[in-house]
């Protein structure tokens, strides 16, 4: 092989130069194709989405118009929707005693002594290590 033509030599992890990927040019120009998105996300976003009204304090999320219709069918007597209501009251409730009583005394306890530990073993190197402008005299 010449010299001047070293560019052009094909061989291993040499292409040839017209499939070679082009200077400022992407290799995959189109992306990688969105993904649809699921069912959840979809109902979410449009229960986030707002509602025109034309009175000013009834304006607000389709999520709010929904639980204020499930709210309002409950009270007006609709079996059904008070149903619903008290089965979500009931998992609220549940979520919130859970996350109360996640930790038993002796956990708190166990946790409290770790904490402490911990507290005092930080306080102790921060001590021992002399400060940026400060000087050990020997």
């Amino acid at each position: 092989m010449s010299g001047s033509r070293e560019d052009d030599a094909v061989g291993y992890k040499r292409p040839p130069p017209h499939t070679r990927f082009q200077l400022g040019r992407s290799g995959n120009p189109t992306g990688r194709p969105k993904r649809r998105p699921s069912f959840q996300a979809a109902l979410l976003a449009e229960l986030a989405a707002t509602m025109p009204s034309k009175d000013p304090q009834r304006a607000g999320s389709k999520l709010q118009a929904l639980v204020r219709t499930l709210v309002d069918s409950a009270i007006a007597g609709d079996a059904r929707a008070q149903s619903v209501l008290v089965g979500v009251l009931a998992r609220i409730g549940e979520a919130d005693e859970h996350d109360a009583a996640s930790l038993t005394p002796d956990d708190r306890d166990i946790l409290d002594a770790y904490v402490g530990g911990e507290l005092k073993r930080r306080a102790g190197e921060t001590d021992a290590t002399p400060a940026a402008g400060e000087r050990h005299e020997d």
